[in-house]
């Protein structure tokens, strides 16, 4: 009898695991397209600035190119959820470089950004749900996605006090923005002291971008926002291994030859899409500061142009497998860059070592000190 209970115990334990392991894998699926999500806002709210300035053609840029990307991350989820709903945001989204173009009034372009937001709204209630959209945690956790993204846009953009390439710069201005209109909807449920702290970093963050800070220094206020949220959100702010993106995309990369060769184009290309985007976009500053920008840029034109539109191209299986491994080459250039653990993490170790260390030498010296009588 007792083993009996001792072997129904460990199978509920054993099923209340995988259930835990499932849910924080479809926490994640969902964290992760509803930040596409947000992003996409984003780009709708560049679109409208530069429409205001009357300048259609960077307009064109951000309704096009990333709007075509962001869409090939979600469509997997879409297509699964309702093949109907996946084809009708695909046709709005789309169709949003024709409306917003030059030859199209304000007005026209307005209407068609509004039935771009709608079908945002539309993903995101069918994808992630009403109840995870507004929760608080989720949309901290929303808020700090993209303000990781937004760093290494910025870092793309500007250099030198200059803003060298304009969209990435507003793609940067863009994240930044959107993440503190998500800020603004749960700010009465932050703490009055948290929030004061976040209303002020952002107002150093906006200044930064005003003055074309340095992108360490824009880095810096950005991670001051992030790290207030995780104080609200009560988890302790961790710094990532950097090597851990370079070991996503070669596996994810991996995964597009299969799925390629497999005849899953649209797989393939979302797989593609979230090595760089998802991946890549944070090794870029690391690279520019490690005095690289040549191999950052190489790696963007032949992970985020090349291998992308040979997919779409329908390209044979064996040139594209011939490009992945060139970029699989390349890469092992750039995890001999990219340092092992970020430069603040190895300042933490260093002062445990040197704690450490002190503890020991006063242990060892009581152990070899003569007793007292």
């Amino acid at each position: 009898m007792l083993k009996l209970l001792i072997a129904v115990l460990a199978l509920i334990g054993l099923v209340s695991s995988s259930s835990i392991a499932f849910a924080d894998t479809d926490y994640d699926e969902k964290l992760a397209f509803a930040g596409n999500l947000e992003e996409t806002l984003g780009h709708f709210w560049a679109i409208e600035q530069n429409l205001d300035d009357n300048n259609a053609e960077l307009a064109l840029v951000h309704a096009t190119h990333p709007i075509a990307e962001l869409y090939a991350l979600m469509k997997p989820d879409l297509q699964q959820s309702d093949p109907a709903m996946d084809a009708h945001v695909e046709q709005v989204l789309m169709d949003l470089g024709k409306k917003t173009g030059k030859d199209v009034t304000k007005q026209d372009a307005q209407k068609a950004l509004s039935d771009a937001k709608d079908v945002v709204e539309i993903a995101r209630t069918a994808i992630v749900g009403n109840d995870l959209s507004n929760d608080l945690n989720f949309k901290m956790q929303l808020m700090q996605g993209l303000l990781t993204t937004s760093k290494g846009e910025y870092a793309e953009g500007v250099a030198n006090s200059q803003i060298n390439l304009m969209a990435e710069f507003q793609d940067g201005s863009a994240f930044v923005w959107r993440s503190q209109q998500i800020y603004n909807e749960i700010k009465s449920d932050i703490p009055e002291h948290n929030a004061d702290e976040l209303e002020k970093f952002y107002t150093d963050l906006w200044a930064g971008y005003e003055a074309r800070a340095d992108p360490e220094d824009i880095e810096t206020k950005a991670d001051a926002i992030i790290h207030e949220l995780d104080e609200v959100r009560g988890v302790q702010s961790e710094e990532t291994d950097l090597l851990v993106y370079v070991d996503n995309i070669r596996s994810l990369l991996q995964e597009t030859k299969e799925q390629y060769a497999a005849g899953n184009a649209d797989a393939a290309l979302s797989l593609a899409t979230k090595a760089y985007l998802d991946n890549f976009e944070y090794l870029e500053s690391t690279l520019v500061k490690q005095n690289n920008p040549q191999l950052s840029a190489d790696m963007e034109q032949l992970m985020r142009e090349d291998l992308r539109n040979m997919i779409k191209a329908g390209a044979p299986a064996s040139e594209v497998n011939a490009h992945i491994d060139k970029i699989l080459l390349k890469m092992n250039d750039v995890a001999k860059i990219v340092p092992e653990f970020p430069f603040g993490a190895l300042i933490a170790m260093t002062s445990i070592l040197g704690v450490v260390i002190a503890i020991t030498r006063i242990k060892g010296s009581k152990l070899i000190q003569k007793p007292a009588f």
